[in-house]
């Protein structure tokens, strides 16, 4: 999700195979997808930011989302799929039907955390807007500033 104060500067640039769906689940994984996975040499990141962000996914439609795009872009970058990603996400998203979808709440089991979740209304309380004033997709940052809480 490229934003213009992120020290991120390829992130503008990362191709969207599936823009749509990268719409619809609001981050571009091929943002995080298209790094090498072997460790830092100290001049820059590591592909280990891959596997931090996927223990950050937080649905299992999101985990299987980005299952598709490391397929995807083996297929561009004429490459097989990444095993060890595969595994990760695979790994979250067994972690997910277990243990719930969401973010984890202190004290509560999964199921008891799957039913407050379809409690809660889903919408955001920070909402991003262009220069317009009109309400813009988290993964289409650039340019974007953060409206008052609803």
């Amino acid at each position: 999700m490229p934003a213009s104060g992120q020290h991120n500067e390829q992130a503008a640039e990362t191709p969207d195979p599936s823009p749509e769906l990268s719409e619809r689940y609001g981050e571009n994984p091929a943002r995080f997808l298209q790094e090498d996975i072997h460790a830092d040499s100290g001049a820059g990141t590591s592909g280990e930011f891959i596997f931090a962000r996927i223990r950050g996914i937080e649905s299992t439609s999101l985990a299987r989302y980005w299952v598709a795009m490391e397929r995807r872009l083996a297929s561009i970058n004429d490459r097989e799929p990444r095993e060890r990603v595969l595994h990760a996400l695979a790994q979250r998203e067994r972690y997910l039907e277990a243990n719930g979808e969401g973010l984890a709440q202190a004290g509560m089991t999964p199921a008891e955390r799957r039913e407050a979740a379809a409690e809660h209304d889903a919408e955001s309380v920070a909402v991003l807007v262009d220069e317009d004033g009109e309400a813009v997709s988290w993964s289409r940052q650039e340019g974007a500033t953060v409206e008052a809480s609803r």
